[in-house]
C-alpha cells in the first residue's frame, strides 16, 4: 500500500512562493521543515508518511543535489544529471501511488516546506508552476517522479535506464500529449525503446520526434496500443518512425536511392519485427548461483579499485596460520525492508557488514531478506542498493566494486577501518559471496609455499586453504575471474 503525503493547499502556496523567491538558498535551508500548520492529508487508504521518513527523503535529495554543486550555483549539465538521479530516487523511495502523485498539493508541500532550498536552487527565481504544481509537467519534483513512473521497468537490471534516452524537452513532448500517449507506461516505454534504436545523426531529432508523435496521435482512434504485445507495438512504432524519417528526407535534395540508403542507416538494418528491449544479454547463472542482476548505477558511490593489491602489506588481515574462521552475523532480523526507512535499511546493512565485513553485497542482501522471510527479487535488490548508496554517502560503510560497472551485487562492503581483505575459511558463504581480493590473497598464500602452474591443482589447494570441499568448475571460473581482475 502506498504512503499518504502532506498536502499544502493553494491558499498557502502563493504567499510562500512570493516570499521564498527573493530569499538566498542559505536562508531557505533554515525554512525547511517536515510539517506545516496548514498541511492536510486526504482521507483515503494508506498510511501517513512518518516524520522520520520525510527527514530521510530530505537528506537523500539534498545529498543528490550536493553532487551537482548545491548550494552553490550549478551549470546545465550538472542540473540535468541531478534531475535523472532525482527521478529514480523519488520514485523508488517515496512509495507513492499514481493517484497520490497526481495531486499538485503533494508536490507543493515538497517544494515549499520539505525542500524549498533545493527547489529554488534548481530553478532560481522560478515561475510559479515550478513550485506551486499548477502544471505537473513543469514542477521541479513532480515532473521527475512522473518521468520515472512512465519508464520504470521493475524486471530490468536498471529499472530507470530509459530516463537517459530522451532529454527533458523531448520527454515533455510525449508528456504534453498525455491524454492520448503520455498516460500509458506501456506505450511510453515502447516509444523510448524504438527511439533508442534509431541513428538520427544529420536529422533534427526534435522535429523528427514531433512528427513521429503526430503520426501516433493519428493512429490512436484506430489502434489500441495497450492491447498490443511489446513485439507488435514496437513494430507499429517502427513503421511510424520510418514514415517520419522518409517525410523529413523528402524535403532534402537527396535522390531516391540516397534517401533509401539514409533510411536504412537510421534503422540500422533491424527487422520490422525485431523487438529489442534493452536487455543486458547476461547469460543465466548456473543452478544454485545468483544471476548477475545489475541494479542502479553505483559509480559515484564506490571507493577507488586502485587500492593496495591483496598481496601487499596494507589492507590485509589474516592469522599467522593462514586463514581465520569466518565470522557469521548472528543477530536478530531487521524486519521487512519495505517497511523500514532509508536510514534503517542502511543501518541494517551496516550491522551485517560489521559482523562479516569485508563482505559481498549479495550476501548482505540475502541475509537481510532471509531474516525477513521474503525473496531477494529485483525490487528488493533495488531498495537495498539505494540503502547501500545512502550508507556509503553517510560514511556508515565503504564499498568497492569488484568489476567496475553497475553490478552492486558483486560489490565488497566494509566498515571504515576494516581491512580491504581478510583471508578466511569459506564458512557458510556461497561461491559468489567470496570477495575477489580474498581469493587472490589465498592464491598468493598457496604460491608462496610451493609455486603451482597447473590451474586445477591450484584450485584444489586454494579450496583446501579455505577449508572447502573439492573445487567445482564454478569455483574455478570464479577464481579465474578474480585473478583477471586483480592479478598476482
Amino acid at each position: 500500500m502506498g504512503l499518504l503525503y502532506p498536502r499544502l493547499l493553494a491558499g498557502q502556496t502563493k504567499p510562500l512562493h512570493e516570499e521564498y523567491r527573493h530569499l538566498a538558498i542559505t536562508d531557505l535551508m533554515g525554512r525547511a521543515a517536515t510539517a506545516h500548520d496548514s498541511a492536510v492529508y486526504v482521507a483515503t487508504g494508506g498510511d501517513r508518511v512518518s516524520e522520520t521518513r520525510l527527514r530521510e527523503l530530505r537528506d537523500l535529495v539534498v545529498d543528490l543535489a550536493k553532487e551537482s554543486g548545491f548550494p552553490n550555483e550549478s551549470n546545465r549539465e550538472l542540473r540535468a544529471a541531478f534531475d535523472l538521479r532525482l527521478a529514480a530516487a523519488l520514485h523508488s523511495e517515496m512509495r507513492l501511488v499514481p493517484a497520490e502523485a497526481a495531486s499538485g498539493d503533494v508536490w507543493a508541500f515538497l517544494a515549499l516546506v520539505l525542500l524549498p532550498d533545493v527547489a529554488y536552487w534548481r530553478y532560481p527565481m522560478p515561475p510559479g508552476d515550478r513550485v506551486l504544481a499548477t502544471d505537473l509537467t513543469r514542477h521541479v519534483f513532480g515532473r521527475m517522479w512522473w518521468r520515472a513512473q512512465l519508464v520504470h521497468s521493475p524486471g530490468d537490471s536498471d529499472p530507470y535506464a530509459a530516463l537517459n534516452i530522451l532529454g527533458e524537452a523531448a520527454f515533455d513532448q510525449i508528456y504534453a500529449r498525455r491524454k492520448a500517449l503520455g498516460n500509458s507506461p506501456h506505450l511510453v516505454k515502447a516509444i523510448l525503446r524504438v527511439w533508442n534504436e534509431l541513428d538520427l545523426r544529420g536529422l533534427d531529432e526534435r522535429d523528427a520526434l514531433r512528427d513521429f508523435l503526430k503520426r501516433l496521435l493519428r493512429l490512436t482512434p484506430f489502434v489500441l496500443f495497450e492491447a498490443l504485445s511489446d513485439q507488435s507495438l514496437d513494430g507499429e512504432l517502427r513503421r511510424a518512425a520510418r514514415e517520419t524519417v522518409s517525410a523529413l528526407l523528402s524535403t532534402t535534395s537527396l535522390t531516391a536511392d540516397e534517401r533509401q540508403t539514409r533510411i536504412d542507416a537510421v534503422f540500422g538494418g533491424s527487422a520490422e519485427g525485431d523487438a529489442r528491449t534493452g536487455s543486458t544479454g547476461a547469460t543465466p547463472a548456473p543452478h544454485g548461483e545468483v544471476s548477475p542482476v545489475q541494479p542502479p548505477s553505483a559509480q559515484v558511490d564506490r571507493i577507488s579499485p586502485d587500492e593496495p593489491a591483496p598481496g601487499g602489506a596494507e589492507g590485509i588481515g589474516q592469522s599467522a596460520g593462514g586463514t581465520t574462521p569466518y565470522n557469521v552475523y548472528g543477530g536478530q532480523g531487521f524486519g521487512d525492508p519495505f517497511e523500514l526507512g532509508l536510514r534503517e535499511r542502511a543501518e541494517a546493512i551496516a550491522a551485517v557488514v560489521a559482523a562479516e565485513g569485508p563482505v559481498q553485497a549479495v550476501r548482505v542482501y540475502r541475509i537481510i531478506s532471509r531474516l525477513a522471510g521474503i525473496p531477494l527479487d529485483d525490487v528488493t535488490v533495488g531498495i537495498l542498493v539505494s540503502a547501500t548508496k545512502y550508507a556509503v554517502r553517510t560514511k556508515l560503510i565503504e564499498a568497492e566494486s569488484e568489476i567496475g560497472q553497475a553490478d552492486y551485487l558483486r560489490t565488497t562492503l566494509r566498515l571504515p577501518g576494516q581491512p580491504a581483505c581478510v583471508l578466511r575459511t569459506r564458512g557458510p558463504r556461497d561461491l559468489d559471496e567470496i570477495p575477489g581480493r580474498e581469493l587472490v590473497t589465498a592464491v598468493r598464500s598457496v604460491q608462496a609455499e610451493d609455486l603451482v602452474q597447473d590451474h586445477d591443482l591450484l584450485a584444489e589447494r586454494v579450496s583446501l586453504l579455505l577449508r572447502d570441499e573439492k573445487p567445482t568448475e564454478r569455483f574455478k571460473e570464479i577464481l579465474v575471474e578474480a585473478l583477471e581482475r586483480y592479478g598476482l
